[in-house]
């Protein structure tokens, strides 16, 4: 009824008219009631289960749900009903709705990847593989005279976007009542156990068992009718806690009988109720289920749920609260409840930063609007944690006096955010050529600083060799610190210097100032290059350290290293490390495929089959830029060498190219029967010196206003 009232409502201007004009119109009124009438039974069609689910649909095998009924309900049971069978309609009538892979990279982000200038491309958000803006495709046909053909990735993507989501009502089965249900007590009692002996609860502390314990108790506390928001908000988080602990604790000797999965999906259906309570309790469940989707490869709805949890932290005030006491001091329960939220808020920092740098899109959190104080007693602990042999669990973790160092590193994730600010906001991409090279400098100076600030035993080298040596004593957690630290400290190290693409190339008459900013992007860019290398090296050699449940977190870095390699072979072609470089790309591909999975999925496999393509695409691609490079190498070889014994012979007909076109640009040298060329490794001419040995009465071609005497040095500079 209330659509038909709003539609009789949108339509009274024309009954308006009528009644202005004194005569009302029967027809016009009867063509209302049809347009009603065939809008209500599409509507009818639309969501009337028995006609618009495929009974061989896998959601139609297992659903319990039945058409719409006209007699009364509940308003939970009717609102449940109707959200059902919209969903079941769309699972059958998919909207694709364009993807961000077809539309520009400047839509979409501010742009990670240039060179020369060009936005060539970003990393998508979706699935953490590349998109290729259009002027990185036409760059990258100019260089290598061959078009990309990506199809797969773009078909895997388009795939993923119709999919139903992980998350959908389309998975929940039963009756509303069982979707409130929880599984047995025992065995969130037993997750607590292991949450807090382990290191798991350092590195990501999202619950204090102290205040979860609360919320279990009253989430399985008897009770008869309604529910209220708290119960809903405490069974939520119980959900949103033992499908996090389902998806971690593949080294323990706990497996708890339940399904990550489903217990992920009704803690979200609970959700809908739970965010209109801005509570330490629903900030919990959110960011649970923001790393759940996180660390399952869900990328793109794990950034959706992490705003939502960015958003409560502000709510709270846990951006500015910087006023608690220190782990293992006597407090209050408020006071404990100060103390999680600013864990929280570090945590929902921590990777706020990285999404930011990974996908070009802007930090929620900024620092502007952010205290940033470091806790009390961080640096002293950070790296001084109890080290394991075998097992990730052990009562030593249980210590509440220990502080949690949380994932990677406050300091450098500041720094993090300092360099999205000063190389890739809005701001930073009007930034002169000489402004954005100074900004790389600062950043170097402070991430360097950093560096040495971290004790020995966990500093990360400035560069890594191809077999670099590992440290045998570090067992974890502090060997995954150990891994952490460097695969972020490289890959912030080539995201700073990568952005020296954005500066434009010199001219070839450039001034001396213009050749200082020459330099100072080549020697950008090849500490870019380095890193990535830094990064495929080190993974190679710590790959059998690496967790399992951590694949899609460390998957990004040797993605984002290898389009920086490929980006250079193709710019520098003929360049010795060129064919290196396409080797430790062929190397990439067997390393990701041999990184440790925690559970191998039908999604996990699709994935590193679209890896193996989208690489096995980018070698094409390189050993193409190098057989064009070489192919008009030798083509201008023949050229140069032609015209010589054109000149020699006074034939200037038989000359391959016409004088017309010599001019400054001359980059070749060699020997050429009676000239012996060199080239000035400065200037970047070439010198043809005129062989004293020749027959004394040669002269130039007049044309080239050359002397007849053999002693005068001639330089031709000449079009490549």
């Amino acid at each position: 009824m209330y659509l038909q009232s709003g539609k009789r409502e949108k339509e009274a201007p024309e009954s308006q008219v009528s009644q202005a004009s004194g005569k009302p119109s029967l027809g016009s009124e009867k063509k209302l009631v049809e347009r009603l009438e065939r809008l209500e039974n599409a509507l009818a069609r639309a969501i009337g289960l028995g006609n618009s689910i495929d009974p061989s649909s896998p959601s139609a095998a297992g659903s319990t749900m039945s058409p719409p009924s006209m007699k009364a309900q509940a308003p939970d049971e009717c609102f449940a009903s109707l959200g059902e069978q919209f969903a079941a309609y769309e699972s059958n009538h998919p909207l694709y709705i364009e993807s961000p892979s077809a539309l520009s990279t400047s839509n979409i982000s501010n742009g990670q990847i240039h060179l020369a200038g060009c936005p060539l491309g970003h990393i998508t958000c979706h699935n953490g593989m590349p998109l290729f803006s259009e002027e990185g495709q036409a760059w990258i046909f100019s260089r290598t005279g061959e078009a990309t053909t990506f199809q797969k990735l773009k078909a895997f993507n388009k795939h993923q976007q119709v999919q139903p989501p992980t998350l959908s009502l389309l998975h929940l089965r039963g009756s509303l009542e069982q979707r409130y249900e929880l599984p047995d007590r025992s065995i969130v009692e037993q997750g607590i156990y292991w949450f807090q002996n382990s290191a798991f609860r350092l590195v990501f502390p999202a619950i204090d068992t102290v205040l979860f314990q609360d919320s279990v108790n009253l989430a399985y506390e008897p009770w008869e009718g309604p529910l209220s928001l708290e119960r809903i908000s405490a069974k939520g988080c119980v959900l949103a806690f033992l499908a996090i602990m389902c998806v971690f604790n593949g080294d323990s000797t706990w497996r708890p009988i339940v399904d990550s999965g489903a217990c992920a999906i009704k803690a979200h259906y609970l959700l809908s109720n739970m965010v209109e309570d801005a509570s330490i309790v629903t900030l919990q469940t959110v960011f649970m289920l923001h790393m759940h989707q996180i660390f399952s490869g869900r990328l793109q709805s794990a950034a959706m749920l992490h705003a939502v949890a960015c958003r409560i932290v502000f709510m709270l005030g846990g951006h500015t609260q910087t006023n608690f006491k220190p782990y293992g001091a006597e407090i209050t329960r408020k006071q404990r409840e100060i103390r999680h939220l600013r864990m929280i808020f570090w945590l929902c920092y921590i990777f706020d930063q990285d999404t930011a740098l990974r996908t070009g899109q802007p930090p929620i959190m900024c620092q502007e609007h952010c205290d940033l104080t470091l806790p009390d007693g961080y640096l002293e602990n950070c790296f001084c944690l109890p080290a394991l042999s075998n097992d990730i669990v052990s009562p030593s973790f249980a210590d509440e006096s220990l502080f949690p160092y949380l994932p990677g590193d406050l300091r450098l994730g500041q720094l993090k955010g300092k360099a999205f600010r000063l190389l890739y906001s809005v701001q930073a991409l009007g930034k002169s050529d000489a402004e954005l090279l100074r900004d790389i400098r600062e950043l170097d100076n402070e991430i360097e600083t950093w560096r040495l600030s971290i004790p020995l035993k966990f500093r990360p080298a400035l560069s890594i060799s191809q077999h670099p040596r590992l440290v045998p004593e570090i067992k974890l957690p502090q060997s995954m610190q150990h891994i952490a630290l460097r695969l972020e400290y490289h890959h912030l190290m080539a995201t700073i210097h990568r952005a020296s693409g954005r500066c434009y190339p010199i001219s070839p008459n450039a001034s001396f100032h213009e050749g200082e900013r020459s330099s100072a992007i080549d020697s950008s860019l090849a500490l870019a290059l380095e890193a990535s290398r830094s990064t495929l090296y080190y993974l190679q050699a710590a790959i059998d350290g690496l967790a399992g449940e951590a694949f899609w977190i460390i998957v990004f870095y040797p993605t984002a290293a290898i389009m920086t390699l490929f980006f250079n072979v193709l710019l520098n072609p003929l360049d010795t490390q060129a064919n290196l470089d396409l080797g430790l790309l062929s190397s990439a591909a067997d390393l990701i495929r041999s990184m440790p999975i925690r559970r191998l999925t039908r999604y996990e496999i699709e994935h590193l089959k679209m890896v193996d393509d989208f690489i096995a695409e980018l070698i094409r691609l390189g050993n193409c830029a190098i057989s064009k490079a070489k192919g008009e190498e030798e083509r201008e070889d023949a050229l140069v060498e032609r015209w010589f014994r054109a000149l020699a012979t006074k034939d200037r007909e038989s000359a391959p190219i016409d004088a017309s076109e010599l001019r400054t640009s001359g980059s070749r040298a060699g020997t050429l029967d009676g000239y012996h060329g060199s080239q000035d490794a400065q200037q970047g001419q070439n010198y043809w010196v005129l062989d004293p040995s020749y027959p004394p009465d040669f002269s130039l071609h007049p044309l080239l206003l050359g002397p007849t005497s053999t002693s005068v040095i001639t330089i031709l500079e000449f079009q490549i």
